[in-house]
């Protein structure tokens, strides 16, 4: 059945019957989404005290009905903050999920879920969430239906604070396993996607002929302006247009996701796409975290739907400005609630200055990537991976290679795996890049170059740019 007609319905139009099927599929979301905007006019103290009822009722229901946390035995102590019982809390690695995975359903839920494979028998209610497996072994988590509806109108609201709010039409770069697989998209999905003004493009396809394809596809839209994207495809694109002298899409602004935005590639995209980037911050299993605000001066966390916190590697909160562990909770999911949840990410917190923005909703001020993607030197030293591509794309970038990986399989062994544009002087380039990458790892350090025809996309189909071996779990 052909929806498309339905995104050219005014905007007005648009968002009211979009509110209106949600609410008809059984969905909440549109009081999650006054609800969130309300919370946006809160002064600091009464988001503070918002917080700490909301973070409150989670831990004392979490503390009593929840196996895994019932078996600590804790309780809140008379006069303690919310934030401080939190700390008590022990925190919930991706081993634990996978390992204990019936012990974090809610006592009265414990009969319907009991392993990932559960499947709930009412329209709109829980669902099973499993994470892309970048690392190579995927976890499961359950989402209940308020958990489901606040991280969509989370989502909303990131696309209001990346400057197209709901009602606007937007590109979506975005992986599409099922246009992948040629499968044909359900009419509830493509009803819904035009209702919300969408217009996709698969960013798990990347062939010249592919990439040809979205550029169509963009010049055949020329009154929709904003883009969301994997950041690594949207760069992926915006490299491909410069390389080949192709006309320059432009875009009022792009949102950036399911990735680290390098200065490297926010450059590159304010720089042929004529727009201004917006870093947003999320994943599968926790919805959408934080993001971009105009000022471009951090990223505001949904106080509305997450708590986090950044810890060091012996779980202690680490003070504003000092990159740590990201610890994320769910505020809202109380049939699995994720408490103190490591996602695998490296970030730093912002201060508690007042942001141009007027939004009162802290900050970090940024994400380095998961902690998979930082490398280990021989002495014990994380490295972000973004040494490596400073080296890569800026500082000895001779435009003789168009695409690269480096993988971590030892203390001191790395293959670089790179596909050439160019093969004059690129052995003279591959040879100053592993000087560099010594430098930086230890004279001890081995440097493999290996030529490729491809470099293969993760198990959730991104592209991977730093791989480490030694930070990753082993599967039995």
């Amino acid at each position: 059945m052909n929806c498309n007609w339905l995104s050219a319905l005014p905007a007005s139009a648009r968002v009211s019957t979009y509110f209106l099927l949600q609410a008809l599929l059984g969905s909440r979301i549109g009081r999650h989404w006054r609800e969130f905007r309300a919370w946006t006019h809160l002064s600091p103290a009464e988001l503070n005290r918002a917080v700490d009822q909301r973070l409150g009722a989670l831990l004392t229901h979490a503390s009593g009905a929840v196996p895994i946390y019932r078996e600590g035995g804790l309780a809140r102590w008379p006069g303690e903050s919310a934030a401080g019982f939190l700390r008590r809390f022990p925190v919930l690695t991706r081993a634990t999920v996978r390992e204990r995975f019936a012990e974090l359903v809610a006592d009265s839920h414990r009969e319907a879920i009991t392993s990932p494979e559960s499947v709930s028998r009412r329209r709109y209610d829980w669902i099973v969430v499993k994470t892309g497996g970048t690392t190579g072994v995927p976890t499961a988590v359950v989402h209940d239906a308020a958990c489901r509806d606040a991280g969509r109108a989370g989502r909303l609201f990131s696309q209001q604070m990346c400057g197209f709010p709901l009602g606007t039409r937007y590109f979506r770069l975005w992986g599409s396993e099922q246009d992948l697989l040629q499968q044909r998209e359900s009419t509830q999905r493509a009803v819904l996607r035009n209702l919300l003004g969408e217009v996709p493009l698969n960013a798990f396809r990347a062939t010249e002929a592919d990439l040809r394809r979205h550029l169509s596809t963009i010049f055949s839209h020329p009154r929709v302006h904003h883009l969301m994207a994997y950041v690594d495809a949207a760069a992926s694109l915006a490299s491909f247009v410069e390389d080949q002298h192709l006309v320059h899409p432009h875009f009022h602004s792009l949102m950036a996701c399911a990735g680290t935005v390098t200065p490297e590639w926010r450059e590159l995209l304010g720089r042929v796409f004529q727009t201004e980037v917006f870093d947003k911050y999320g994943s599968r299993e926790c919805t959408d975290i934080a993001c971009e605000c105009s000022a471009h001066s951090g990223l505001h966390i949904y106080s509305p739907n997450v708590f986090v916190e950044v810890v060091d590697d012996l779980g202690q909160a680490c003070p504003p400005g000092v990159t740590g562990r990201i610890l994320v909770t769910l505020l809202h999911n109380f049939t699995f609630p994720l408490i103190r949840y490591e996602i695998g990410d490296m970030g730093t917190l912002a201060g508690p200055e007042h942001c141009p923005c007027g939004l009162a909703f802290p900050k970090i001020e940024n994400v380095q990537g998961r902690k998979d993607d930082m490398l280990l030197t021989s002495d014990g030293m994380l490295i972000t991976s973004g040494v490596v591509r400073h080296f890569v794309g800026v500082s000895l970038n001779r435009e003789l290679i168009r695409e690269w990986q480096l993988e971590q399989t030892g203390l001191d062994a790395f293959t670089f795996r790179y596909i050439p544009r160019q093969r004059g002087g690129l052995e003279s380039n591959l040879r100053d890049l592993q000087t560099a990458l010594k430098k930086a790892f230890g004279a001890g350090a081995e440097i493999q170059a290996q030529e490729v025809t491809e470099i293969p996309p993760s198990p959730s189909g991104k592209a991977r740019w730093i791989i480490n071996r030694m930070n990753q779990p082993t599967t039995t």
